[in-house]
């Protein structure tokens, strides 16, 4: 056995191996002055082991027991165990023999509390030469305090010229404040909601607010409001395992395939083996269907917005840039230096003490509530909140005074809550740029809250119109207004 650590990694960590007086098993055990991987923990060891067969087959080089220690820190098993077991590889059929060499090491590790990191089914080896079957031999494991800095476990690496094929394991610290999972809008019970949206009341703005006043009454309006949406919504479960192409029938397919194996598994006759590879044949060959059925209707099905995520699909997406900026080593200073480029520092802008209505402006109406509502895309990014257009088109439906009574105050007042403005900002790469040390080689989409979207949907459609009727608009203005583009433009030039 044999491990190569790099020289950097050996400048900052203290790195013990240890031979666990078996041959076929080497340990390294990591230390640090400080936490390791924003955990509790200074230590963390590797177990790497390469376990053969014995004399008896049933027996192995290196025992459960070695492997799978109770340990209070972190502890990562991997290596080729030589074993092989339907909860890592659960399509092919093994032999009696199989399984009872591999059962107690699968049983040590459950209850040791180990988590198998290897996807079910992924091969970790594909044999040169002869005719054996590509298998998962080669196996990692994390012990109970390890899996929350397991980032990934990845074979995509280009082969070594080996049968086996190299594998990653990203460890990196547990997100801090990890963002909560979105919201599923499109399942909202809308039927509980309907009759509690109806009978919802938005208090009274105060008169003559002072800013942070009505900041308050606007936040207290909004996050009960948002709080009962989200209670009756549930929310997203991003897996990388998710398949949008999987259906009701492959469930039971799956369910009859399992069962047929595990029978002839058990009576092993030819007629058992028999249907068992029928099961599976049919099981493999609807997945296969169910994947072309899926694809093909959602080219059918796609439009101008959706051609960019069928390209993705279909070539896949690039690798994102990190920015590698002068001066800003840490993801802090990044955000510092790319927040002064975007957003540069201008003066403070100061609000009058107290807010008071004006007299001219018209009163807001349902109407154009509607009106700016009907333009706002249902597939747009929601910012912080999370709401999304589709949500408060449908808010609006089943009660216009919720959205009247919350926006009217602002119109009518002339301010603009402080609290609508939050947002997220996503940074972008520019592609085909010589350097990516530049801010500038970067851009930024900013995704407000889609409430304050629709507030200012509004106050642009009157100014718009104000303009129009003052003759504030050149006649050969073609840009941002409706119904003209640069085609009208092109036609008024004589």
């Amino acid at each position: 056995m044999a491990a190569y650590v790099h020289a950097s990694f050996l400048s900052n960590y203290t790195v013990l191996p240890r031979f666990k007086g078996v041959d076929d098993v080497l340990a390294l055990d990591i230390s640090f002055n400080e936490p390791l991987f924003g955990t509790a923990f200074h230590s963390f060891s590797i177990i790497n082991a390469y376990s053969t067969n014995t004399l008896d087959h049933r027996v192995h080089s290196v025992s459960p027991e070695t492997l799978f220690p109770d340990l209070g820190f972190p502890l990562l098993v991997l290596g080729d165990l030589n074993i092989h077991n339907p909860l890592s590889d659960p399509l092919p059929h093994f032999s009696h023999r199989e399984i009872a060499s591999s059962t107690p090491y699968f049983e040590k590790a459950a209850e040791a509390g180990f988590a198998l990191l290897n996807p079910p089914g992924e091969y970790t080896r594909f044999p040169l030469v002869g005719n054996a079957r590509p298998s998962v031999i080669d196996l990692a494991f994390a012990n109970p305090p390890l899996p929350p800095v397991i980032k990934s476990w990845e074979a995509s690496l280009p082969s070594t010229g080996s049968d086996h094929v190299p594998i990653t394991i990203t460890l990196a610290p547990p997100a801090l404040n990890q963002k909560p999972p979105p919201p599923r809008w499109k399942d909202t019970d809308w039927e509980t909601l309907d009759p509690i949206v109806k009978g919802f009341k938005v208090p009274a703005a105060p008169p003559c607010p002072t800013p942070p006043q009505l900041d308050e009454w606007l936040s207290e309006s909004l996050n009960r409001l948002v709080a009962l949406l989200k209670e009756h919504t549930p929310v997203s479960k991003p897996s990388h395992h998710s398949k949008p192409w999987w259906t009701p029938l492959l469930t039971v397919l799956r369910r009859e395939y399992h069962k047929a194996t595990r029978t002839a598994r058990k009576h092993d006759t030819p007629h058992m083996r028999e249907v068992a590879g029928t099961s599976k044949a049919g099981y493999f060959k609807a997945i296969k269907a169910a994947k072309h059925k899926h694809w093909s209707s959602f080219l059918l099905t796609a439009t101008p917005q959706s051609l960019w995520t069928a390209k993705r699909f279909a070539y896949g997406r690039a690798q994102p840039r990190c920015p590698s900026l002068p001066g800003a080593e840490t993801p802090q200073q990044m955000n510092r230096v790319l927040l002064d480029h975007f957003f540069p520092p201008k003066e403070p802008f100061s609000p009058p003490p107290r807010l008071r209505p004006d007299k001219s402006a018209p009163l807001l109406t349902t109407d154009e509530i509607a009106a700016a509502l009907s333009k706002c895309s249902p597939t747009s990014a929601p910012g912080p909140d999370g709401i999304a257009y589709s949500t408060w088109k449908q808010v609006n439906k089943i009660n216009p005074s919720i959205l009247l009574h919350i926006l009217a105050p602002l119109v009518l007042l002339g301010y603009h809550p402080a609290s609508l403005k939050s947002s997220n900002g996503v940074v972008l790469d520019k592609p085909g740029k010589p350097s990516y040390e530049s801010p500038s080689s970067f851009r930024i989409i900013v995704l407000i809250r889609t409430i304050s979207k629709v507030l200012e949907r509004i106050i642009a459609t009157r100014l718009l119109t104000a303009a129009w009727l003052r003759g504030l608009l050149h006649p050969n203005q073609c840009g941002s207004l409706p119904g003209l583009s640069t085609v009208g433009l092109l036609m008024g030039q004589r």
